[in-house]
């Protein structure tokens, strides 16, 4: 959303957006479903991701992550109401109706039911939200189907700067730049100065205060020897932001989150 978009503005050029993917047909390129177990039908919509069913259930999106609606007098985060709005007007094009695809995990710990979520007609309601640039990637091990094929979609929003991906928070940060009270989703550049094993966790120092830990229980979803070819490379790591004691860090539990860069981290001021 640009600095002279209304929010009226802007919700119209997404539901503009909305219509004219609601005019495609579902292709292989469009992440569709290799089976779905379920049909359910939507009460109702908490943010961009998450859903209540008519049966009382909680139902979490698999694969995406989608800006946050404050709660107990806390602030919405950027586009978290269109989000939601987008998803709203979405259900309710398709009679609420949704079939599930269950992943490998199938609840969380806080009990919500974990899917990919389809519409009545087919198409990908997590891809709905990725090209819009309403979403983001998220990838938690086991729930690991059709990842390569999200992150295609949320690469063309991207490259498009659509939604999100418009806004200066979205962009690219220098782990060397990085501010100390920075938190929440960020894509960080940097180079890998040291890497360091403990009995938990292996850590990947990068300039600055900046660090990504690997938990050694997913060390299984990398290859052996990835992490610690890594020292001295330019990388790419995404997640929330936490502060530690010793910096900023974010956990990294599958190489989605973590890639070599091509070419020199570029600062950012």
């Amino acid at each position: 959303m640009s600095n002279k978009d209304t929010p009226f503005a802007f919700g119209c050029r997404l539901l503009a957006f909305f219509l004219c993917c609601c005019a495609t047909t579902v292709s292989a390129t469009d992440c569709p479903a290799s089976h779905t177990r379920e049909r359910v039908e939507v009460a109702y919509v908490y943010d961009g991701d998450t859903v209540k069913l008519t049966d009382g259930r909680h139902l979490r999106f698999i694969g995406i992550d989608t800006p946050e609606i404050g709660h107990h007098g806390q602030v919405n985060q950027a586009l978290a109401t269109q989000a939601r709005s987008f998803l709203d007007h979405l259900l309710n094009a398709h009679n609420r109706i949704l079939n599930l695809q269950p992943g490998g995990e199938e609840h969380d710990h806080y009990g919500r039911l974990l899917a990919h979520a389809f519409l009545e007609d087919g198409s990908n309601v997590a891809v709905r939200l990725l090209d819009a640039g309403l979403a983001t990637t998220l990838v938690i091990p086991p729930n690991l189907w059709s990842i390569d094929c999200y992150q295609q979609h949320e690469n063309d929003a991207r490259v498009a700067r659509r939604g999100l991906w418009s806004l200066p928070a979205y962009q690219p940060q220098n782990s060397a730049t990085l501010h100390r009270d920075t938190e929440g989703f960020h894509i960080v550049h940097g180079r890998v100065t040291d890497i360091r094993h403990t009995r938990y966790t292996v850590w990947l120092e990068l300039d600055g205060t900046f660090m990504a830990r690997v938990s050694t229980k997913d060390l299984t979803n990398f290859k052996p020897g990835y992490l610690d070819a890594l020292t001295g490379k330019n990388v790419e790591v995404r997640g929330l932001i936490k502060t530690s004691h010793n910096g900023l860090a974010v956990t990294v539990r599958h190489p989605a989150a973590l890639r070599v860069l091509a070419t020199e981290a570029s600062p950012r001021p």
